[in-house]
């Protein structure tokens, strides 16, 4: 009779992921058999089923396969004087085989990893084929399994071809010993028809359950095959050299853009063209900032008529032509300009009256481009008025 995983580990089955860590490390500790001089053998031995305990009950999904057949797994082949000899190999036989116990080791011997597996996976093997060729029919050409192989089989050749086709298992075989009824009982053809449906749903859950036991199997012995281990270790290393070849390789590419940047001179032919496309810049921006209209007397530019009329306008520039004219005045008792004040007068009339009709003009201006407008024609000329 197997230990079970729980009763290994010292948890009840409802236990959670992290009490079950702390009592596999618990276990671990007491049976390592480096603390275990006085009986290594058996230390061994229970310290590689803790940790199998611990590796099945820690993954979701073994643990919950484990759970739903934990019985048939612990009572492995005890029933097999049981069974009609005429089934094979039943789900109820694989059991056992779902555990580390039943081998020694991951040598190449007689109780070793690789010889326990190979002999019940030719087993299978040789049951399908003889269920494939005791059924009548012969359109479909049978296809031999991979063989499991050895510790010396490479793993792209042969091992992934095994685990592929167990994987995806699918038997061949009638499973006619698990029909409930005997169809030549039946008084009539209804209740014939009624074996014949329980039959078949007795015989399709059979199938399920035997194919989720072997893919669940392969399964179980891929995770600790140690060629699978070892190819996987290797693809992380070769997918690690390769990220790392990568970075260097763009990491010489930046160094060598950059010198290339560094040691760039640029042709004089380059440097000529530059100051004139700057200088031409440079008098558009002068000839843009133009001021077109200017204010003599408040010494002030603008750019636009309307901004000049406005200025024009303002009390401002009033103030400063009074107060200019004030000063002319003024000067002229100190300075000789060689006229008289009334000359001088007139001048500044002149000016003033000057500035005056600079704003009509251009209002009249704008009057007239509003009175572009045609006058609306009532279909009457102005000759019949």
């Amino acid at each position: 009779m197997r230990i079970c995983y729980y009763d290994l580990l010292g948890v009840e089955r409802q236990a959670t992921n992290i009490d079950i860590k702390k009592a596999y490390r618990k276990q671990a500790l007491v049976w390592h058999p480096d603390k275990n001089g006085d009986r290594i053998q058996e230390a061994t031995e229970r310290f590689a089923l803790i940790h199998e305990a611990y590796e099945v009950l820690s993954d979701p999904q073994e643990r919950s396969w484990y759970d739903g057949h934990r019985d048939a797994i612990l009572r492995g082949d005890d029933t097999k004087g049981q069974k009609d000899s005429s089934t094979g190999t039943t789900a109820e036989d694989l059991m056992r085989y779902f555990s580390i116990s039943e081998f020694k080791g991951y040598e190449d011997t007689a109780r070793g990893f690789y010889n326990v597996y190979r002999s019940l996976f030719e087993k299978l093997a040789r049951e399908e084929e003889e269920s494939f060729r005791s059924n009548d029919d012969d359109d479909t050409k049978y296809t031999p399994f991979p063989n499991f192989g050895n510790e010396k089989t490479p793993f792209i050749e042969d091992v992934r071809d095994f685990y592929n086709a167990w994987l995806n298992f699918s038997t061949v075989k009638p499973f006619i010993w698990v029909e409930k009824w005997r169809l030549s009982d039946a008084p009539n053809r209804i209740v014939r028809r009624s074996m014949e449906k329980e039959n078949k749903k007795a015989r399709d859950a059979a199938k399920r359950e035997y194919n989720d036991v072997i893919r669940s199997l392969a399964q179980f012995i891929k995770k600790r095959d140690p060629r699978v281990k070892k190819y996987l270790d290797e693809e992380q290393k070769r997918k690690e050299a390769a990220a790392a070849e990568q970075k260097a390789k763009q990491q010489r590419k930046r160094q060598e853009m950059q010198a290339k940047i560094d040691q760039y001179e640029e042709p004089e032919w380059a440097k000529i063209e530059e100051e004139e496309e700057e200088e031409a810049m440079y008098e558009e921006e002068e000839e843009m900032a133009g001021e077109d209209f200017y204010c003599v007397v408040c010494d002030k530019g603008y750019k636009s008529e309307r901004q000049f009329i406005s200025h024009e306008k303002s009390k401002r520039h009033t103030d400063n032509l009074e107060k200019l004219r004030q000063e002319m005045l003024a000067d002229e008792e100190t300075f000789d300009f060689g006229q008289d004040v009334n000359d001088l007068n007139e001048q500044m009339d002149a000016v003033i009256l000057e500035e005056e009709e600079v704003i009509p003009t251009i209002q009249e201006k704008k009057k007239k481009k509003k009175n572009k407008k045609k006058a609306p024609n009532w279909g009457y000329e102005e000759d019949n008025l």
